[in-house]
């Protein structure tokens, strides 16, 4: 980790300050915004704090450039090379912090939110998690050489069904859904910013949790971590509709190479099991027989075939086209061989999944290969992170997240009280800014003097989605496509 997310938050409270008022003026349209460099300020990755803003406004007013001048670039903090002495005297971009506030819990940054209607920068505690393991049926001694007298150790007084655990330790105080928690077995892992961006008194977590904070991260979705819109935390969209836009499946897209703006860059892939399609779970009998046949048995469609029973539910072409449609992937390969088979022309399907002891979850799947019987059988409990390392979708049916839109996180309000009652170091910064007629480009006839080229090539379009109702891929049908061979009068 680089360190440098104190340098996101700090950007992002600018970049959004500087987008309102030039919406607000009319020099920017509300699908425009210019991206500042985070990678020109050279600094060090040990961590800082967003709060400099206010502290050291008069170095710093003058001292923020467009993101063209050198995008971020992966572990390489103190290269800029467009950052030359001459810039500094050319550069339009200029703003006064006129006052800096700050407030402790989450009662009082909801109400200022509303009110002052501005993203903030927001400082939390972030925590490593201990799990634990429950030693119990077909997952306990006999199968789990970790479930051992030895090695286990007393349980939770709320996982009462057995007195034998195995501490996992290194989790992290979030899920691959971008979701934040709490937990028993949290330590404090450092602090991190980010971007406050809205909340949502009605949304509720996979862990329980209702209501809580939405922030912008600069977390880059990796192998351990997914994210989604802003419109999925506010729930203005459906989950069929969110997952078009942050399937979270993934793949990653280099934003230097696509003109998207920046985020951390890591070089991981993410695979979340929990939106991998489903298929096959009513079956009778697991077996299958092998044959190289790969055709569809009719040329109709028929939409049954992808709730039948077995394995063949999820070798139909239905099922194909259902997970597809549905963007999620159907398909799975072995990564782990501990757990799976990496043996050639090898398939997995998931069956069902079921929670297991803490936040765990056991998968069942069903494993295809061409050669030999299909059979059925379940992973030992996992998190989700674990299971997303020993099988991943094939390659084909990866789809990558938008990091346009992607990149929110979701913190529950009672775990924001967790944090500050256990670690402390919660708080959320507003800053009141001034921008200079000078720093917008639709400003540039009146300062000859000052170079906008940087300006310019930094303003960017905003993705944006129109989904018309809860179906992404649906659309009204015209009045003449019912009777094609006749004509239409309104």
């Amino acid at each position: 980790m680089r360190g440098t997310c104190w340098d996101f938050a700090t950007i992002g409270v600018l970049e959004q300050s500087y987008r309102a008022e030039a919406i607000r003026k009319g020099y920017l349209t509300v699908n425009q915004y210019v991206s500042f460099s985070e990678q020109m300020w050279k600094n060090s990755t040990e961590g800082g704090e967003v709060a400099v803003l206010y502290y050291l406004q008069y170095g710093l007013k003058e001292s923020v450039f467009p993101d063209a001048i050198c995008p971020y670039l992966n572990g390489s903090d103190s290269i800029c090379p467009g950052l030359s002495a001459t810039r500094h005297a050319d550069n339009p971009i200029s703003f006064t912090i006129r006052s800096m506030e700050t407030w402790y819990e989450d009662l009082t940054i909801k109400q200022q939110l509303f009110a002052q209607n501005k993203a903030m920068a927001l400082s939390t505690p972030v925590t490593y998690v201990t799990h634990y393991y429950p030693c119990l049926s077909r997952f306990s001694h006999d199968s789990d050489p970790h479930c051992s007298v030895d090695q286990c150790t007393l349980c939770p007084p709320e996982m009462a069904a057995t007195t034998c655990c195995i501490p996992l330790k290194g989790g992290r105080n979030r899920n691959m859904e971008g979701e934040f928690f709490h937990h028993r077995g949290m330590t404090i892992e450092g602090g991190h910013a980010m971007l406050l961006v809205g909340y949502n008194d009605a949304f509720l977590t996979r862990d329980g949790y209702t209501g809580g904070l939405i922030v912008k991260n600069s977390w880059l979705d990796g192998p351990t971590q997914g994210s989604h819109s802003l419109a999925y935390w506010m729930q203005e969209v459906s989950d069929w509709e969110e997952r078009v836009v942050c399937p979270n499946s993934y793949k990653y897209v280099r934003p230097d190479i696509y003109g998207l703006p920046k985020r951390r860059f890591l070089q991981s892939i993410l695979y979340s099991p929990f939106n991998w399609y489903q298929c096959g779970n009513n079956a009778a009998s697991p077996v299958v027989t092998p044959h190289n046949d790969t055709t569809s048995s009719s040329s109709l469609f028929n939409r049954t075939k992808g709730f039948d029973e077995g394995v063949g539910a999820c070798l139909s072409e239905e099922s194909r086209i259902y997970a597809h449609v549905n963007m999620q992937p159907l398909r799975l390969e072995c990564v782990d061989r501990t757990a799976c088979s990496l043996e050639p022309n090898t398939t997995y399907f998931v069956r069902n999944t079921t929670d297991w002891g803490d936040r765990m979850t056991v998968m069942c799947v069903w494993e295809h290969n061409l050669h030999t019987p299909s059979r059925e059988f379940c992973l030992k409990p996992m998190l989700e992170v674990d299971i997303a390392r020993t099988l991943r979708p094939v390659a084909h049916e990866v789809r990558a997240n938008d990091p346009d839109r992607c990149g929110f996180y979701f913190m529950p309000y009672a775990s924001i009280r967790q944090y500050i009652a256990q670690f402390q170091g919660f708080y959320v910064n507003s800053f009141d800014i001034e921008w200079a007629p000078q720093s917008f480009a639709a400003n540039r006839h009146k300062f000859p003097h000052l170079n906008y080229t940087l300006l310019e090539r930094s303003t960017r379009h905003q993705n944006r989605s129109s989904f018309d109702g809860p179906f992404p891929h649906a659309r009204v049908v015209a009045p003449e496509e019912f009777h094609p061979h006749a004509h239409y009068h309104p």
